[in-house]
């Protein structure tokens, strides 16, 4: 039995712990948050579960297997750092870091303490994956993703903060880590639109060329609602998703005319798969995940910073 560290009691936090809950390998055994209200009221709720008010108190509990670090971008680096080092296995939520050389130094980490760091990057876990593998479209020319939505602006709001706020960080792994499944090659060149409001990149256009030939565009918004859409264009046909990052359903249209609609649903959410792959890789002893490697996660790293750099061209 897996015992689960939660690092952070938001929203993402309890999802992932309702989806744990279905598990039979794992358990949440502790959660840890700076925050006495939410802390008494997780305690009311679930008694049976540790709590503790500060993050080293949870790692340092020698009875916690695993942790899965839910906070805020800026937090995942010093976090997962310190867990990897007390020999616990790492779920850390997308993105990894703010910066490739961070990502790196997780990834090193984990290999040189032999203990598992992954990504929570759900798009490659939900089990439409595995089926999108099998489909024959002919070479991929062409990825179009759209991940859009209106957020009321908070101040203090990590969303809006200077540093680690803006919708690239928010959403665009997502973008990212559609493309690169596709598209395999080096980064030939860039273009972006960028629109800022309250100080951080509000709405994102992408345009990527590729050296293989394979071009690529991204939009990414928090001011405006957009369908959540991805289309793939091959030499043979292409296919639609949506939403694009836990797509249950996949149109796939042939050069012939030909169409017909892949389903996959989830199972029990679109948490569990991705949980059910970190017990997996635990199980196995793996520092990382086939599905969401290493490399993969430093990939989608650098894209994101060649992104943010075009932004200030």
């Amino acid at each position: 039995m897996i015992h689960w560290g939660i690092i952070g009691l938001g929203n993402i936090a309890m999802r992932f712990m309702n989806s744990l809950s279905h598990h039979e390998e794992g358990i949440t055994y502790a959660v840890a948050s700076l925050t006495a209200l939410k802390r008494d009221r997780f305690q009311e709720q679930y008694p049976a579960i540790k709590v503790y008010q500060n993050y080293d108190e949870l790692l340092d509990d020698p009875k916690v297997d695993a942790v899965y670090i839910a906070l805020r971008h800026n937090d995942h680096y010093q976090w997962a750092l310190k867990a990897l080092h007390r020999g616990k296995a790492v779920l850390c939520e997308k993105p990894a870091t703010l910066s490739y050389m961070q990502t790196k130094e997780l990834c090193e980490t984990a290999k040189k303490e032999n203990v598992l760091f992954m990504e929570a990057m759900k798009t490659r876990f939900v089990p439409m994956m595995e089926k999108l593998k099998q489909v024959d479209i002919g070479t991929i020319q062409r990825v179009e993703t759209s991940f859009c939505y209106e957020s009321a602006y908070r101040e203090g709001y990590y969303l809006y903060d200077q540093y680690q706020g803006g919708i690239l960080y928010d959403v665009g792994t997502y973008n990212i880590a559609a493309i690169l499944f596709w598209i395999n090659s080096p980064l030939k060149s860039l273009q972006s639109h960028c629109e800022k409001k309250y100080g951080v990149d509000a709405y994102d256009e992408v345009e990527i060329c590729f050296e293989n030939g394979s071009t690529a565009f991204l939009q990414m918004a928090l001011d405006r609602n957009l369908p959540k859409k991805m289309r793939v264009i091959g030499s043979l046909g292409y296919l639609e998703a949506e939403p694009f990052y836990r797509p249950e359903t996949v149109k796939v249209t042939l050069n012939s005319k030909e169409s017909y609609t892949l389903y996959a649903p989830y199972i029990v959410d679109d948490f569990y798969t991705e949980i059910e792959e970190a017990h997996h890789c635990i199980h196995q002893g793996l520092v990382e995940s086939p599905k969401m490697t290493h490399q993969d996660s430093l990939k989608c790293m650098r894209m994101m910073e060649k992104i943010k750099e075009s932004f200030d061209d």
